[in-house]
């Protein structure tokens, strides 16, 4: 009764484990809708739930043996957790940034990393009897020889391709928002660029350790001083970044506004120059009469259909005729219909917020911004620019 199963540092793990799956168990249980990109972050919890606990099994010291009564076939079940997590996140975030995203059959080759550490296990652990795996267990051999190294190296490499393939996700979507969305607030990714900053600083540690530890092999002297400090250190990382991942999922989620993942047209396209006199026109008129541009919602979409014409054309069309994306095209309307607001003078002139909420701006910093970038001036110098010049000289 009076064995010490866990220390701090094991403490730590449970309690990050603890929180994985309490998170898992919170989403599943309150989604409103069943999403993809919901799914797919309970099934990354969940991995993040057993990774610790496989820390647990094989670190452990006093919890290691106390396991080994059982059976040596527990140990390792939790790794595969490893060659998951990395995937589950690169879905997750393509799920809630691209609203056409679906899982299909031909994504199983994601797979594979895990298929091949599977068929080392078998073929270099649980085929082995009983007393050469609780040996390769309790002097930890095992993680330090060849090929079982090499293989969790693969794992740990592979993650962080995923998190940088993340971004890339990320940058894309940037991308494909500013052609098919006027009011980039609403998309706001900065938190998950920190929440993905955070997991590529995990990863990467890991692979460091990885890397220190296949270094040691093929030096066949391992710095185990270096060993612990590089592994503890990952344990903390991780309870960190998954504490953020719970305060980033309950307070900036839902400021994401999914857009289709594929683009409105072929980059070869916009070479082409001549473009459709009367979608122009239509859009002119939809846009100079009817004041489109003073949506603040306005989207591609919504445009193509006051025009009547498909969304691709539209987008096509503006590129090809005014150089413009379909949010630099919008913002250029709200900018010519804000300056010819700020020139009025006297009683009649309005506020600056007045004026960006009537030209359609749901921001001051967005509309300032868009407007310097335009005139070279802010908003208020600009209006105190005409002041001045309507001032006679002396």
């Amino acid at each position: 009764m009076d064995t010490i199963l866990f220390n701090f540092h094991d403490l730590l793990m449970v309690m990050t484990a603890f929180e994985c799956l309490l998170l898992a168990l919170l989403l599943a249980a309150s989604a409103k809708t069943r999403s993809l990109s919901n799914l797919l972050l309970v099934a990354f919890l969940i991995c993040h739930f057993l990774i610790p606990l496989h820390e647990l099994t094989f670190w452990g010291k006093q919890f290691r043996i106390w396991l080994l009564d059982f059976s040596p076939d527990i140990f390792f079940l939790f790794s595969y957790a490893y060659f998951l997590d990395g995937p589950l996140l690169y879905f997750f975030v393509r799920a809630m940034l691209y609203k056409d995203f679906r899982l299909k059959p031909q994504h199983s080759w994601h797979l594979l990393p895990l298929g091949i550490y599977l068929a080392h296990m078998v073929l270099n652990f649980y085929l082995l009897d009983p007393p050469s795996q609780i040996s390769l267990i309790q002097t930890q051999h095992i993680a330090y020889s060849s090929p079982h190294l090499y293989f969790e190296a693969m794992g740990r490499f592979v993650r962080v391709g995923y998190v940088l393939a993340c971004f890339l996700l990320v940058l894309n979507y940037s991308r494909q928002s500013q052609q098919q969305r006027a009011d980039l607030k609403i998309s706001d990714v900065a938190w998950l660029k920190l929440m993905l900053l955070s997991f590529l600083t995990i990863f990467g540690m890991d692979g460091t350790l990885m890397a220190i530890k296949i270094y040691g092999l093929l030096k066949n002297d391992f710095d185990m001083d270096l060993l612990n400090v590089v592994g503890l250190s990952t344990y903390y990382l991780n309870f960190t970044a998954i504490n953020i991942l719970i305060f980033l999922r309950f307070t900036s989620f839902t400021s994401v506004a999914p857009v289709n993942e594929q683009p409105v047209y072929e980059a070869k396209d916009e070479k082409n120059h001549v473009f459709d006199q009367q979608i122009i026109a239509k859009l002119e008129q939809v846009m100079e009469q009817q004041r489109f541009y003073a949506n603040p919602d306005i989207t591609l979409d919504k445009l193509a259909d006051a025009c009547g014409y498909p969304a691709k054309k539209v987008s096509l069309s503006i590129k090809q005729c005014y150089q413009l994306n379909f949010y630099e095209y919008i913002n250029s309307y709200r900018i010519r219909a804000a300056k010819k607001l700020l020139e009025q003078q006297g009683p009649q002139a309005r506020t600056i917020t007045d004026i960006y909420f009537d030209v359609g701006f749901n921001s001051k910093s967005v509309f300032n911004t868009f407007f310097k970038r335009t005139t070279g001036m802010t908003p208020s110098q600009y209006r105190e620019s005409l002041k001045t010049a309507a001032v006679p000289n002396e």
